[in-house]
């Protein structure tokens, strides 16, 4: 004798009966109306979806609308979204995390178990933050330098390489002066750069500051000096 699943009430048959194919359209009429039943629930709860139904988010672009954390961490230029801050467990390098006591997002710096912000090992990125360390950058005027000391560095004597150390420089400028023109570019400290230098006759030198010194490679030819200046700010 046939048996019934218990919510759909679907025919089952028994070992050793027949299998009816009036059975099998019955069976498989019950599920197609189930399965549309489910749909248009599913899609009446997902187009009700606002911020003041809690437990249902709707992911949009528009007002009212949730953004997926993997979207908020690729804004930051971080790998993932970690979540808050205060919850358990590990916080993962290059994740974001939000801290429910500052409302500020943080990327984490270091792998750690904190709870909190520590300035150790993580970052804000909210917006009045990035504006705050922007605003402080060093932005003194010409009045606040206390001294500039430059020199002329002079070439050795296989005219291919000249090197000074700039080592403990706070802030240099490099000057190079050829028989046609200038090139000034502002070095910060130990900031590996390299530029191309034109003389007459589209002679080259490369120019390479490094952190252990000023090197000059190439044909020199038509460059009158190079110069280093160190300005000190008070």
């Amino acid at each position: 004798m046939a048996d019934y699943t218990k919510h759909l009430r679907l025919i089952k048959p028994g070992g050793n009966d027949y299998y009816n194919i009036d059975d099998f359209n019955q069976n498989s009429e019950l599920i197609d109306k189930e399965t549309e039943k489910l749909n248009n629930a599913v899609t009446e709860i997902k187009n009700g979806a606002t911020r003041e139904k809690a437990g249902i988010v709707q992911y949009g672009t528009t007002e009212g609308k949730a953004l997926e954390g993997m979207m908020l961490a690729r804004m930051f230029g971080c790998v993932g979204y970690g979540g808050d801050i205060q919850e358990a467990g590990v916080k993962d390098v290059n994740y974001i995390y939000y801290d429910r006591n500052t409302r500020k997002m943080y990327k984490c710096l270091n792998q750690n178990s904190d709870v909190s912000a520590n300035v150790a090992n993580f970052i804000p990125l909210d917006n009045n933050s990035l504006l705050d360390r922007l605003e402080n950058l060093n932005t003194k005027p010409n009045g606040d330098i206390a001294s500039v000391t430059s020199f002329r560095l002079g070439f050795n004597t296989s005219n291919v390489l000249n090197t000074s150390k700039i080592k403990d420089k706070k802030i240099v400028y490099v000057t190079v002066r050829s028989d046609n023109m200038h090139i000034s570019t502002q070095l910060p400290k130990n900031i590996s750069r390299a530029m191309l230098v034109h003389g007459t006759n589209a002679r080259t030198a490369i120019i390479s500051i490094e952190e252990t010194g000023f090197f000059l490679y190439g044909d020199i030819t038509g460059i009158t000096g190079i110069f280093l200046s160190e300005y000190v700010y008070a």
